[in-house]
């Protein structure tokens, strides 16, 4: 099993002195501070006074949502309210003391609350500002709400998944754009902060769910816009290559990819079908795409006679990628996962043991950490004591 991670360990990180005010809420903004905190960040979360929402949505731990928990790994975490003069004057002190401000409010909100970036940049010229919105924060949909779901159906994602036939548009997990989202922002942030370091000065970074969307999907988006071909469901098969999808064996489901000639020839060996090879209508990858159901017919009856470890070591033989659908249970304690410490498991105070993901990254020089969530509103005395008082001095220089 992977050692256990402890705070006691005191990595620096690539960002160690980078100071971030986290304000957003629910996912994709959460999972951006994460990162950053993971890089060795100094993240401090604001929640409201009723909290971030995530902390109700289930499944619970210990009466924490497991969501919650997972995507505030790597933070401080204190309670501010907007709403009130007090409240607003400490967190413009606050990101006047930081290098980067994220946000993930509905268009129009983060203003009427003066925590735009004009009235932040008033504080902190040289701040990363990062605006995380639904659609983008010009044209008809700029004020518009956004969940997950709601994203992955505009922008046709969940269309261009499921069964091929299939009418009824097939979703992917929720959160599955809100990460995307966030991996996105990170990029734009750690791009602004070196932009700041080589040319001097700040800016706001614009981040949208619908570009994060659009991002993840430039090859299926190639197929319309390259060759015409409006992008449809396909099951688990990749419209580029054949053999490239998953095939129900006699106990498990197997995956399977053939990307050149060489791999073609080392998985027609190990089904034992030399002949398909010689075939000209499979000769070459194109040939196999445009003959896909014919292939699929051959191949079908062929993996459900085998039970799935044997196809798994047939393909190893013959260096043809392969791979065993695991689930969650399974993926977790894979010697090749502990190895890696893809996943990190925590001590936390009050919510008992938890896995979250692992560290996505290792460095040689500034290792990172993954540490447990604060509890809600647990810095709030620290941080707000440690404040310098930098706006009043900028009001008495003016």
């Amino acid at each position: 099993m992977q050692p256990m991670q402890q705070e006691t360990a005191n990595p620096d990180g690539p960002l160690a002195g980078i100071r971030v005010m986290d304000v957003s809420i629910m996912a994709a903004g959460p999972w951006t501070g994460a990162l950053l905190g993971m890089l060795g960040a100094e993240v401090i979360k604001v929640e409201p006074p009723d909290g971030d929402g995530t902390r109700w949505v289930e499944p619970l731990q210990h009466g924490m949502g497991t969501n919650y928990i997972s995507m505030n790994v790597n933070k401080k975490d204190i309670t501010l309210d907007f709403k009130s003069p007090a409240g607003k004057q400490a967190a413009l002190e606050l990101a006047a003391s930081c290098d980067v401000f994220v946000q993930n409010f509905r268009v129009g909100v983060i203003e009427r609350l003066g925590l735009d970036y004009e009235s932040i940049r008033a504080v902190n010229p040289d701040i990363v500002y990062c605006a995380i919105s639904g659609f983008g924060e010009i044209g008809p949909l700029a004020r518009a709400g956004c969940a997950d779901y709601i994203m992955q159906a505009f922008s046709g994602f969940a269309r261009a998944n499921g069964q091929p036939g299939e009418t009824v548009e097939a979703f992917r997990f929720t959160g599955f754009l809100d990460l995307a989202t966030a991996s996105v922002a990170t990029e734009a942030v750690l791009a602004a902060l070196l932009d700041r370091e080589l040319n001097g000065g700040g800016q706001k970074v614009e981040v949208s769910m619908l570009e994060a969307a659009l991002e993840i999907q430039f090859s299926r988006i190639a197929e319309l816009l390259g060759a015409g071909q409006v992008p449809r469901p396909r099951g688990s098969a990749s419209p580029a290559l054949a053999p490239d999808r998953a095939y129900a064996t006699l106990d498990n489901e197997v995956f399977v990819t053939v990307h050149d000639a060489r791999q073609w020839q080392g998985f027609c060996a190990a089904i034992l079908r030399p002949d398909l090879a010689e075939n000209p209508h499979f000769a070459t990858n194109l040939q196999r795409v445009e003959n896909r159901e014919a292939l699929d017919a051959e191949l079908e009856p062929i993996f459900k006679a085998r039970p799935a470890i044997w196809w798994l070591r047939a393909m190893q033989r013959h260096q043809v990628p392969c791979a065993i659908a695991h689930n969650f249970e399974q993926f977790r304690y894979h010697e090749q996962v502990v190895s890696n410490e893809m996943i990190a498991r925590l001590k936390t105070r009050d919510w008992g043991e938890v896995s979250v993901a692992g560290l996505p990254w290792h460095f040689g020089s500034t290792p990172c950490i993954v540490q447990e969530p604060a509890r809600p509103g647990e810095h709030t005395e620290q941080v707000l004591a440690g404040l310098a008082p930098s706006i009043r001095r900028m009001q008495e220089a003016k």
